[in-house]
């Protein structure tokens, strides 16, 4: 197995991980668990994410591209950007309960949407289905 492969198959991982994991945080955020407070909920997704980002980087660095060479690329990125400008809200600025849900549903819409972009190489994502 080459070693580019062996970064997407972490790349892909660690977005399944972290997309899971913000699932349980809003599912917890929704239910007044206290385990959204734990060290654990907040320091494991970092972990997760910087293996995830640097998979990313690293992958970009075999392909000798710049990320926003490809149009697909340049989408997932700038979706990115949303879904953690929302992710902030829905895990720490969100004022209110309705809010932060409000936040965390459009975050996994734009999770699914990165997916979906990722999976088909296409800057339109599951809107190419419409």
């Amino acid at each position: 197995m080459s070693l580019f492969a062996v970064l997407k198959v972490v790349h892909i991982i660690c977005a399944l991980l972290s997309i899971v994991g913000f699932s349980i945080r809003g599912y917890w955020i929704a239910t007044d668990n206290p385990l959204q407070r734990h060290r654990v909920s907040k320091t494991l997704p970092h972990i997760i994410d910087t293996g995830l980002l640097g998979s990313a980087i690293a992958m970009l660095v075999i392909w000798r591209i710049s990320p926003f060479e490809l149009s697909w690329l340049t989408v997932k990125i700038a979706a990115l950007l949303v879904y953690i400008a929302l992710g902030m809200v829905a895990m720490r600025f969100g004022k209110t309960k309705k809010i932060r849900m409000t936040a965390w549903s459009a975050a996994m819409l734009t999770a699914l949407f990165i997916v979906s972009v990722a999976f088909g190489k296409t800057p339109a994502g599951f809107f190419a289905l419409l």
